[in-house]
């Protein structure tokens, strides 16, 4: 059997314990919910089961996942996860009681735990909705900047080893002169051939330049999915760099919660500047980690909104590096 049909079968054992569970005392329409997963990874797609109970003749409306826009804010969410997908499955009867479910395909970027959950479920009687709701789960999230060290273990104590012939010895120094010499002069003439000066590019006129020449590259309408990802994620890694490069911070690394978390701890990024930073990288991640693939405007946009990320932290920093030149030259001044 595959990974893919093992996976399938945990899913239906999942509803149907659910659906058992919830039919044994049910009087009146109730729901529940649970993760298939134990853990979960930052950026990674995890299962939430959703189980309705309620007597038959009454109609159960799962919530809608609004079409293709990535970046639409707000998004359809459950708690601290973002909705990707709902797939309803087969209802079942069991003596008075239906019982409705669905599995809802999540994604979440929260850092140590995150809460999933609750879900509204409209039960439609004769005309009469209500809604229902389910409980939450908390879902520990694994990091990618935490890892596990191995434990170090001296070796072990052997016997002393015996002295070699000086001959090898002497053999490997005449290499090793040889190859100092050669060394020496390889590098001599390639200082000779370098240019005097080189050229530093600061990390905002770097990061202008990517995005200058990721707009010239834009994918156009029938793209293939394999090109509109590569451009999301070149706009994304180039607000990354930049925030690596001008605030000296682990942003390739990274998630986007825990980048949004240093620049939270960080006194020189303004709070708008750091909401800027997070509502671009947040929907980047949906197409990098998620599959969502946008239409070219919304390609365009995206690179846009990181575009305009660098544009508010530059343009906070550029403002206290001014303001603080200027007390420093009157400070100077008044001396």
């Amino acid at each position: 059997m595959t990974r893919r049909g093992t996976w399938g079968g945990q899913i239906v054992s999942v509803l149907a314990l659910l659906a058992v569970g919830a039919a044994s005392g049910a009087q009146a329409q109730t729901a529940r919910l649970a993760v298939l997963a134990d853990s979960v990874s930052a950026g990674a797609p995890f299962d939430v089961a959703v189980t309705v109970t309620h007597a038959p003749g009454q109609q159960v409306t799962f919530p809608e996942v609004p079409p293709g826009d990535p970046s639409a804010m707000p998004r359809q969410v459950i708690g601290s996860a973002d909705v990707l997908e709902i797939r309803r499955q087969p209802p079942a009867v069991r003596g008075s009681v239906r019982v409705d479910s669905a599995v809802v395909r999540v994604v979440t970027f929260e850092a140590d735990t995150a809460r999933v959950g609750p879900v509204s479920v409209r039960v439609v009687t004769a005309g009469d909705t209500a809604v229902v709701r389910t409980g939450t789960v908390l879902v520990p999230v694994r990091s990618v900047l935490v890892g596990e060290a191995e434990p170090y273990e001296p070796a072990p104590i052997g016997p002393p080893e015996t002295f070699a012939s000086a001959t090898p010895l002497w053999i490997g120094l005449g290499v090793l002169v040889v190859l100092v010499v050669a060394a020496l002069v390889w590098g001599v003439v390639t200082t000779l051939r370098r240019p005097k000066t080189v050229a530093h590019v600061a990390p905002y006129p770097a990061a202008v330049a990517r995005f200058d020449a990721l707009a010239r590259e834009a994918p156009v309408a029938d793209a293939p999915p394999e090109a509109i990802e590569a451009h999301v994620v070149a706009a994304r890694d180039a607000l990354r760099q930049y925030l690596a490069d001008r605030l000296r911070l682990p942003a390739r690394e990274a998630t986007t919660s825990e980048i949004a978390a240093l620049l939270a701890q960080n006194s020189r990024v303004p709070p708008d500047a750091a909401d800027a930073v997070r509502r671009a990288l947040l929907p980047s991640d949906l197409v990098a980690f998620a599959r969502v693939r946008p239409a070219p405007d919304i390609v365009a946009r995206l690179r846009e909104d990181a575009r305009a990320a660098v544009e508010a932290v530059e343009a906070a920093l550029r403002a206290q590096e001014q303001a603080a030149a200027e007390a420093a030259r009157q400070s100077k001044a008044s001396g």
